[in-house]
C-alpha cells in the first residue's frame, strides 16, 4: 500500500527528467535535529529525547521542457533518503524513509534562494506496537508502556516546509530547511496515533555540472483554458478501528467534483463526497462511538468539500476541506453522552477531537492522468490531526 504511493510519485519524477533536466543534477547532504510533537496522550508518553538524523538527496533543476515547469517558475525535483533516531530507542527506535519531492521557488537572487518544499513517500520504523508490547519473558505489557503511536512498520512519509540555499563557491552551496514531517499508516493497522515532527536541516549541496548550466528562460506559452471540468472518483480500501478488536473492515468513497482553473498552475473546485466505513458495525470494544446494532445508516456519511489543487502536468496534488451534510455518527459520540441519552446536534457544533470526529474533514490527495479522461487517485482522509483511512481510486474527467 505504501509502495503504491511511492510509485505514483516516482512517475512524476521520471516523467519530468527530460534530456536537459536530467543533466542539471546536484547532491545534497544534511544533518537533522528536531522533536516530536506530542499531539495526543499516547505520543506524549513516547517523547524522550530530540530527534536526530541525516538526509541524502539528489535534485534536478527543471529546464522548462514541459509547460507545467514554466508555469511553476522552474521548480526543483528531488529524491530524498532519510534516517532518523526518534529519541526513544526502546519504543520508537529508528525511521528510514524514501520520498520524491518538489521545491517551488519563492525568492531567487544572487545571494540566496528560498523555496517551498513538499513531498511524500514511504517510511519504515524499526519499532511498532507488535514488537514492543511484550517484555523479555513474552508477557504482554500495559498498553501505555509500549509504542502506541505506530501499529505497523511500513508507513507513509510526508514532508513540507521551507528550503534555503546560499552559494559559497562555484558549484557548492550551504543549505538549510525547516519542515513538518509525518509518519503513519492511515489507520490501516492500529494503534495509529502517528508521529508529527518539526525538524531543522543544515548541510551542503554540490552541483557537478555548474560550468554547463544556463538558467532557462521563459517562453511564450498558451494559457490554460479557464473552463469548468468535472470529475467522478470511485475509491476503496480497508482499515482497523481498535487494536483489541482484531478486525479489518472495508471502506469506500464516491466523489463528484467541478473545477475551474484560477491560474496556469492552480485550480479550485467544489465536490460532493459519499463515504462508507465498515468499522461501525456495533461490535467494537472501543468506547468512542456508542453503537449497539449493525445498521447501514451508521456506516454512511455525505459531505461537501472545497477543493484546491496544484497542476503539475499529468499529476495534480491538493487538499480538500469538507463539512458533513449527513452524519448519523455525530449523535453516537462522545460515548458517555450518547449512552446516557439522545443527542441531537446541529450541522455545526463545538467538539473535542479526542472524543469524536466532529463535522469537519480534510483530504490530502494525488491524481495521475493516464490519458485525457482516466486517472488514478490516492487520498488520505482525516479529522483534524487524526487519520481515518486511505482511499485508492480510479477517476474519470469530462
Amino acid at each position: 500500500m505504501k509502495y503504491s504511493l511511492l510509485s505514483l510519485l516516482f512517475i512524476l519524477l521520471a516523467n519530468s527528467l527530460q534530456a536537459q533536466t536530467s543533466e542539471q543534477y546536484s547532491f545534497k547532504f544534511q544533518g537533522i535535529y528536531g522533536h516530536i510533537l506530542p499531539h495526543d496522550k499516547h505520543v506524549t508518553l513516547l517523547v524522550e529525547n530530540p530527534v536526530k538524523g541525516a538526509e541524502l538527496s539528489i535534485e534536478f533543476q527543471t529546464m522548462g521542457e514541459k509547460p507545467w515547469q514554466q508555469f511553476n517558475a522552474f521548480p526543483i525535483i528531488g529524491l530524498g533518503t532519510v534516517w532518523l533516531d526518534l529519541g526513544n530507542p526502546q519504543r520508537l527506535g529508528n525511521a528510514f524513509a524514501v520520498y520524491p519531492y518538489i521545491s517551488f521557488p519563492l525568492i531567487r537572487s544572487r545571494y540566496f534562494n528560498l523555496n517551498l518544499k513538499a513531498g511524500a513517500g514511504a517510511s519504515y520504523l524499526t519499532k511498532n506496537y507488535k514488537n514492543t508490547n511484550k517484555n523479555s519473558h513474552g508477557e504482554i505489557l500495559p498498553f501505555d508502556s509500549t509504542n502506541t503511536a505506530i501499529g505497523f512498520p511500513l508507513n507513509v512519509y510526508f514532508s513540507g516546509g521551507g528550503s534555503l540555499e546560499i552559494p559559497i563557491s562555484k558549484g557548492l552551496s550551504l543549505t538549510a530547511e525547516y519542515t513538518w514531517n509525518h509518519m503513519s499508516d492511515g489507520s490501516a493497522v492500529v494503534p495509529n496515533s502517528g508521529l508529527n515532527l518539526l525538524n531543522g536541516f543544515l548541510g551542503v549541496k554540490y552541483f557537478p555540472n555548474y560550468k554547463k548550466f544556463n538558467f532557462p528562460s521563459k517562453q511564450i506559452l498558451n494559457e490554460i483554458p479557464h473552463k469548468f471540468t468535472f470529475e467522478v472518483i470511485a475509491s476503496g480500501g480497508f482499515r482497523q478501528l481498535y487494536y483489541l478488536d482484531n478486525k479489518t473492515y472495508p471502506i469506500a468513497s464516491l466523489v463528484f467534483s467541478a473545477y475551474r482553473p484560477i491560474s496556469n498552475n492552480y485550480r479550485m473546485g467544489l465536490g460532493i463526497d459519499a463515504f462508507y466505513d465498515g468499522v461501525y458495525d456495533g461490535t467494537s470494544l472501543y468506547t468512542r462511538n456508542y453503537i449497539t446494532t449493525n445498521e447501514l445508516k451508521n456506516k454512511l456519511r455525505v459531505g461537501t468539500s472545497w477543493q484546491h489543487e496544484l497542476m503539475l502536468g499529468r499529476l495534480t496534488a491538493g487538499i480538500d476541506f469538507g463539512i458533513y451534510l449527513y452524519d448519523p455518527l455525530k449523535n453516537t459520540a462522545p460515548y458517555a453522552d450518547a449512552k446516557s441519552g439522545n443527542l441531537n446536534k446541529p450541522l455545526i457544533y463545538p467538539y473535542n477531537i479526542t472524543y469524536e470526529d466532529g463535522w469537519f474533514y480534510t483530504r490530502a490527495k494525488l491524481k495521475y492522468a493516464l490519458d485525457n479522461h482516466l486517472f488514478l487517485s490516492l487520498g488520505l482522509k482525516t479529522h483534524l490531526q487524526k487519520a481515518e483511512f486511505i482511499e485508492w481510486g480510479l477517476g474519470y474527467r469530462f
